[in-house]
């Protein structure tokens, strides 16, 4: 055999080598969690941090907290009505966006619901953002509830 033949195939055995021991030391981008629960110190609430990847996955939008007319059937808040997510005890809630991929369970009280719209008393303050769209994958992600059966 002549030495033309084996040093090339020798240097593919040494790339494809550093290759599989590069792949090995690095982590892949896709073998990221979607999703990350992070305990909030002093609160049963924790934050959610997702990978962007799971953001644009599940198509998250936020509008923002607008202030309620004055007068408004004793409102202060409103919020477009598909960011309120309901407790098992019935109790309203809502996803503000932290960041463009940490978001945080907040308390409401809605004091009525006109149209597309929730009037609240109490909630997340004017400006911050609501989630309106993924609020449902975001409350599946915070209690560890799959949808699979």
């Amino acid at each position: 055999m002549s030495s033309k033949r084996v040093w090339p195939a020798a240097g593919l055995l040494t790339a494809a080598a550093l290759a599989l021991a590069a792949c090995s030391t690095a982590p892949a981008p896709d073998l990221a969690p979607p999703a990350t629960v992070v305990p909030v110190k002093g609160s049963d609430i924790p934050r959610l941090v997702l990978a962007p990847s799971a953001v644009q996955r599940l198509g998250i939008q936020t509008q923002p907290v607008t202030a309620a007319a004055p007068g408004t059937a004793g409102a202060t808040e409103v919020i477009p009505y598909p960011a309120i997510v309901y407790d098992t005890d019935g109790s309203s809630w809502a996803y503000v966006a932290l960041t463009p991929d940490t978001y945080v369970r907040r308390p409401i009280t809605v004091t009525v619901i006109r149209g597309d719209v929730a009037l609240l008393s109490t909630g997340p303050p004017v400006g911050a953002r609501v989630v309106t769209v993924g609020t449902a994958e975001l409350l599946g992600t915070e209690y560890d509830i799959s949808g699979e059966q």
